[in-house]
């Protein structure tokens, strides 16, 4: 256990760093994350409107 330590001094926790590839995958999963949310959000706008416009657009 002392070895672990002394061999990694910089990483207190003993977590393991993570590599550049790690963090953009983890990035651009998070860009996915508010790409989803903002398209979800969008949709759920267009279908209200599109609702009041054919609550008021009554068939004769």
């Amino acid at each position: 256990m002392v070895e672990q330590q002394q061999a990694e001094p910089d990483n207190p926790l003993m977590r393991k760093k993570k590599t550049p590839e790690e963090l953009a995958a983890e990035a651009e999963l998070e860009d996915q994350d508010e790409f989803t949310k903002l398209k979800n959000t969008i949709e759920t706008q267009v279908n209200e409107l599109k609702s009041q416009i054919e609550s008021k657009c009554v068939m004769q």
